[in-house]
């Protein structure tokens, strides 16, 4: 599936308000049971974000509990998990101004998450280097094997030289 098809998907399936409505206009409960509007749009939205995997990371429950730990260090709440590889979180707008992205680990906007041990990677990695360094090793040794051989019997082949008069 391509990225264009990924995000009509979300969108039309799963389409949540960013603000929360009861009717005609915005109210929130100050605790004392009165109710008053709320001046500024920011303490009432909420903001979305899908994280995805490229492998189905979030099948594991020990990976999936890891990253909900981690999305929830920077307020983000675990909405739902769309499949084993996306999981959609949500946090109040107002959490983008008291939590600072300079004293988080990790970018709080972060859509991308994979494991630290890529097991496929490092496998790639070692078949490419045996690939390069296995041939290289014995294309020299062949080389030097033949040229040795060439060389003596080169050597062999032809009189010894006659030592060089010496003009004095």
């Amino acid at each position: 599936m391509n990225l264009k098809q990924n995000v009509e998907e979300e969108e039309m399936l799963t389409p949540y308000e960013a603000y929360e409505s009861n009717g005609t206009s915005e109210h929130h409960s100050n605790g004392f049971g009165k109710e008053e509007e709320l001046k500024d749009p920011r303490l009432v939205g909420w903001e979305f974000k899908i994280v995805r995997a490229k492998r189905n990371l979030f099948k594991d429950p020990g990976v999936f509990q890891l990253l909900c730990d981690e999305e929830m260090e920077a307020g983000w709440i675990l909405l739902e998990k769309l499949d084993d590889r996306r999981v959609r979180f949500k946090r109040p707008i107002a959490l983008r101004e008291i939590i600072k992205p300079e004293f988080l680990n990790r970018d709080p906007y972060r859509c991308a998450y994979s494991s630290a041990w890529q097991p496929g990677k490092w496998l790639s990695a070692i078949a490419l280097s045996i690939a390069i360094v296995v041939p290289a090793y014995l294309g020299y040794t062949f080389v030097a094997q033949a040229l040795a051989t060439t060389n003596n019997r080169s050597l062999q082949s032809f009189p010894p030289l006659a030592p060089i008069p010496n003009p004095l």
